[in-house]
C-alpha cells in the first residue's frame, strides 16, 4: 500500500466516526471555535486531538448497555512520523509510519482497537531500507481488534486485517522477569494465520540493562517461521541508549538479519545513530539518524544514508 492509500485510509477512518460522532454532540460540542483562537501551530493540533477523541467515544458507546457501571474516559494514545531518508543510491526515499492504539473502557479495558502499519511486527525497522523485502517492506496499513481475558493477562488474542490485507489471528505470550536489581529479560512467542501466508510462528527475546539513570543496553533476538514458504527468518540487534535530559536522546544500533534459505546466511547490516529531541511543544518531536546500511540485494554495498522525522504523539502526555 502505497503512502497515499495508507493516508487515505487512516483519514477516512477517523473522518467518518468523527462525522457520526458530531452528530450526537451537542451543538457547542462541535463550535469549530472550541479550541480558544490558537495560533495556527497550536490550533490545528487541538482539532486533530479532538477529532481522535470524539472518535474513540464514539466507537466506545457501540459497546455500552443499561448494565454497564461507570467507566473510566475513553482514551486514544499514538504517533504519526513523517520523515525523508536519502541514501547513496536513493536519494528519493520518503516515510510515513502511524499508530494509534484505543483502549475501550465499556469493554473493560479486555479489547484494544488497533490501527497501525504493521504493529508490533518483526520488519517494524526505523530506518525503513533495512525492512527485509523477504517479509514484505512495502507501507501496509492493520487494523484489528486485541482481546485480553483480564486487562493485566499476558495471553492477548488479535484479528484483523494486515500484511496486505490478509485477514490474520494471532495468539502471543508476553512476559519478563528480571535477572538482577539492574537487568531484565523480556520475550513473547506467538502463533499467527494468514489468510496468504498460512500459519507463522514467531519469538523474540531482549536481554536490557540500565548501567545508570542515563545509560542503558540491550541484546535482542528475533525469530520468525513462515508455512508458506517454509523459512526462517533471523534477527540479532543490539542497542545502547543515552538519555542526556528530559527531552533528549542518543540511540546506538547495530542489527544484522538473515534467512536459513537457501542457506543461514545474513541478508542486510545496519549500523545507525538516532538523535531525538523534543522541540516547540511536548507533543513535537524531531530525529536525525545517520545510518550505514549493507544489503545483498546490492552485493553488500557500503551505502550512506541519514534521516530526517518529525514525530507527533498525542495525547501531548
Amino acid at each position: 500500500m502505497t503512502y497515499i492509500r495508507v493516508t487515505i485510509f487512516l483519514l477516512s477512518i477517523i473522518l467518518s466516526l468523527h462525522l457520526v460522532a458530531q452528530e450526537k454532540a451537542n451543538p457547542s460540542d462541535s463550535n469549530p471555535n472550541y479550541c480558544g483562537g490558537q495560533i495556527w501551530f497550536d490550533d490545528w493540533y487541538c482539532h486533530f486531538n479532538y477529532g481522535i477523541e470524539s472518535s474513540v467515544v464514539e466507537v466506545n458507546s457501540w459497546f455500552v448497555h443499561e448494565n454497564t457501571t461507570t467507566q473510566a474516559p475513553t482514551r486514544a494514545s499514538g504517533k504519526l512520523r513523517f520523515g525523508i531518508e536519502p541514501r547513496s543510491g536513493d536519494l528519493s526515499q520518503l516515510d510515513f509510519r502511524f499508530k494509534i492504539r484505543v483502549k475501550l473502557p465499556a469493554l473493560e479495558d479486555r479489547v484494544e482497537l488497533l490501527l497501525s502499519d504493521d504493529e508490533d511486527d518483526v520488519n517494524q525497522q526505523a530506518v525503513k531500507a533495512a525492512r527485509s523485502e523477504q517479509l514484505g517492506s512495502n507501507d501496509r496499513a492493520t487494523l484489528a481488534l486485541q482481546f485480553k481475558d483480564k486487562p493485566d493477562s499476558k495471553v492477548s488474542y488479535r484479528l484483523g486485517l494486515g500484511r496486505g490485507s490478509q485477514v490474520y489471528t494471532r495468539a502471543r505470550y508476553k512476559d519478563e522477569f528480571s535477572v538482577n536489581i539492574n537487568s531484565k529479560f523480556s520475550y513473547f512467542a506467538e502463533v499467527n494465520y494468514y489468510s496468504d501466508d498460512q500459519f507463522g510462528v514467531e519469538f523474540e527475546g531482549a536481554l536490557s540493562r540500565n548501567i545508570d539513570n542515563k545509560h542503558a543496553i540491550e541484546f535482542e533476538n528475533t525469530f520468525r517461521y513462515r508455512d508458506k514458504s517454509e523459512d526462517l527468518f533471523w534477527r540479532h540487534q543490539f542497542k545502547y541508549l543515552y538519555l542526556r535530559d528530559g527531552k533528549t536522546s542518543y540511540l546506538f544500533t547495530a542489527m544484522i538479519d538473515g534467512l536459513n534459505k537457501p542457506s543461514y546466511r545474513k541478508e542486510q547490516m545496519l549500523v545507525s545513530l538516532r538523535y531525538k529531541r523534543n522541540v516547540l511543544r511536548p507533543w513535537l518531536f524531531v530525529e536525525l539518524e545517520p545510518f550505514i546500511l549493507w544489503l545483498r540485494e546490492e552485493d553488500f554495498r557500503t551505502s550512506y544514508g541519514i534521516a530526517l522525522r518529525a514525530e507527533v504523539h498525542f495525547p501531548d502526555y
